[in-house]
């Protein structure tokens, strides 16, 4: 692969800020499935009676985790949406083996339970958390639903003393739409941020190139005006070097014209208070700098 190509200008500040939110939830919700499986590693062990084998998974879940968030971590600063959806589908897939270990292993306790609440919680905080777009989601929303349903059926759940949940699986289905619609209204709410914040971008990119067209002319409005005296003074003492004068005037009237056009970008500007005293040379000079920044950035 050859190397990343360098986003354009504004709109490319503005994926760069999405991806960094993302690369943070992503984080959280990794920090997140850390903390919870470390506490399950307890009740596992408890509940199951120090049978070893859902509290190793879990660990091992957790060490998977913690080497998802070092790659995390490394890559902060250059985040991509490869990384983003990796790092979420890492840390959620291996939920689906150790909640059908649960589920089975739980019809040979003799106690009561309510099932398919870790597939509830884990479709609501994939609702709340996924970074991107609605793909990721929905598939791994689905995926919990179905092993939910599967599960109910192939461990007839519905017959097992235990089992306090007249409602499943349907139930849990419901909490499967219910985690879809939050996705997909997060979704909508993202994309339309998404263009706001561009469509502000370009108008604040569009707002700096009319400064800068305004600098230019202002910039040159008093050096003109010395070449169309000089020229007048110099028809008067010269005349024989008409030739030359008449040179002079079209190329000075060729950046007149110029300058005229480039006040044509007047309406993009906002004025605020302060810019009535506009001073060219401070404002080509703000430019070089924020341009030198931005240099100076991508570099990094």
């Amino acid at each position: 692969m050859g190397p990343e190509r360098p986003r354009p200008g504004a709109l490319g500040v503005v994926e760069e800020d999405l991806l960094r939110r993302g690369w943070r939830g992503v984080f959280f919700g990794n920090l997140l499935v850390v903390l919870t499986e470390l506490a399950y590693i307890f009740i596992d062990y408890r509940v199951f009676l120090g049978a070893l084998l859902l509290p190793v998974l879990r660990l091992l879940h957790v060490l998977w985790v913690l080497g998802v968030l070092g790659v995390l971590f490394a890559r902060r600063s250059r985040p991509t949406p490869l990384l983003i959806n990796g790092g979420f589908a890492a840390a959620a897939v291996p939920f689906l083996p150790i909640f059908a270990l649960a589920e089975y292993f739980m019809t040979g306790t003799g106690l009561t339970w309510v099932p398919m609440t870790g597939h509830r919680l884990v479709m609501l905080a994939i609702g709340m958390l996924v970074p991107t777009g609605l793909g990721l989601g929905g598939g791994l929303i689905a995926s919990f639903a179905l092993e939910a349903v599967v599960l109910w059926f192939a461990l007839d759940l519905g017959s097992h003393p235990g089992v306090r949940s007249p409602w499943e699986p349907w139930g849990t289905l419901v909490y499967g739409g219910v985690a879809l619609a939050m996705l997909a209204y997060r979704v909508r709410s993202q994309n339309i941020e998404l263009k706001l914040r561009e469509v502000r971008a370009e108008a604040e990119a569009l707002e700096r190139l009319a400064r800068l067209f305004i600098a230019v002319r202002d910039a040159t409005n008093t050096p003109l005006q010395t070449l169309e005296l000089s020229i007048a003074l110099l028809r008067q003492r010269s005349p024989e070097s008409e030739s030359t004068i008449a040179a002079m005037e079209r190329a000075v009237h060729r950046i007149r014209s110029l300058t005229q056009r480039l006040g044509s970008v007047d309406p993009l500007l906002v004025w605020r208070e302060g810019d009535e005293s506009f001073d060219a040379e401070a404002m080509l000079r703000h430019l070089e700098e924020a341009l030198a920044r931005e240099l100076e950035r991508r570099r990094h």
